[in-house]
C-alpha cells in the first residue's frame, strides 16, 4: 500500500511540474525576438577537455526577414562570431529562404584566424530542413603584413549543406533532432568534412525555450576552430519576446 502511495506522489508530483513549467507554453514564430545563452563542454585530440559557452540573437527585420548575431567563446582561447540574414518565403507547406552569413574565427592559442562567407537556399516543413549553398573560406597567421601560401589558405569553392530530420512536427512544444552539415551558426566546414548533431527542444512556461545539443565532428583537418576529431555538448536557453 505504501509503495502504491509512492508512486501516486511521484506521479502526481511530475504533473504538477509539467503544469507549472509547459502547460502554457507556445511555440514562437519567425516575428519573435530571441536572447539565448548557453554553456557546454568539449572534448577531442587536439586540446583535450575544453569549455565553451554561447550568447545568439535572433532579430526579426520583417515578416520576410530576420538577422541573426552569434558569438562563441572557448577556454582553449578561441572565439567566433557570426552575423546571418534570412529572408524567407511562406509557402502553403513549408517555406522556402536564403541563409547569407559571414562568419569570423580568432584561435588566439595558434594564433590563427579566419574568415568564412556563404549563400544557402533551403525549404523547412514540419518533419525536415533541407539546404544548399556555396561558401568560400579565407584564413591565415594573424600579425602577418601579407598573406601568402606560407602563412594562409584561401578556399574559393565549396558545397556547403544542412539536412536535419525532427521526430515530431516544428509546431510542437518539445522535439527532437537528427542532423548532418558543414555549416553552422559559428562555423563553416569543406565539403568533406560533416558534423553530426542530435537536438533537443523544450518550450517551457510562456516564453522560454530550453536546448540541448550534443555535436560529432569525426573529421576536421585545417578547421577554422580547435574541434579536431571531437564531440560537443552543450545546454542552454532561449527567450523569445
Amino acid at each position: 500500500m505504501m509503495k502504491w502511495h509512492r508512486h501516486t506522489y511521484l506521479a502526481g508530483l511530475l504533473i504538477t511540474i509539467s503544469n507549472i513549467f509547459i502547460a502554457e507554453a507556445t511555440v514562437p514564430n519567425d516575428t519573435t525576438y530571441v536572447v539565448g545563452v548557453s554553456a557546454g563542454y568539449g572534448y577531442n585530440e587536439t586540446y583535450a577537455h575544453y569549455g565553451l559557452f554561447t550568447l545568439d540573437t535572433r532579430l526579426p527585420i520583417s515578416s520576410h526577414f530576420a538577422g541573426e548575431v552569434n558569438t562563441r567563446a572557448q577556454t582553449v582561447n578561441s572565439y567566433d562570431f557570426s552575423f546571418h540574414l534570412y529572408p524567407i518565403f511562406p509557402l502553403k507547406s513549408g517555406k522556402l529562404f536564403f541563409d547569407m552569413h559571414i562568419l569570423y574565427n580568432l584561435n588566439a592559442r595558434n594564433r590563427i584566424h579566419g574568415l568564412c562567407g556563404g549563400l544557402s537556399f533551403g525549404y523547412t516543413m514540419d518533419y525536415v530542413e533541407l539546404s544548399v549553398g556555396y561558401g568560400i573560406r579565407l584564413s591565415a597567421i594573424f600579425g602577418m603584413s601579407k598573406r601568402t601560401a606560407e602563412n594562409g589558405l584561401f578556399e574559393p569553392h565549396n558545397l556547403l549543406y544542412h539536412v536535419e530530420l525532427y521526430a515530431r512536427p516544428r509546431s510542437s512544444i518539445w522535439n527532437i533532432s537528427a542532423c548532418i552539415s558543414n555549416v553552422t551558426d559559428y562555423q563553416q566546414e569543406r565539403m568533406f568534412t560533416p558534423v553530426f548533431f542530435i537536438k533537443n527542444y523544450v518550450m517551457l512556461r510562456a516564453h522560454w525555450k530550453l536546448k540541448t545539443e550534443i555535436a560529432c565532428k569525426p573529421v576536421g583537418l585545417s578547421n577554422l576552430s580547435p574541434s579536431f576529431y571531437g564531440a560537443t555538448g552543450r545546454i542552454g536557453i532561449e527567450y523569445h519576446f
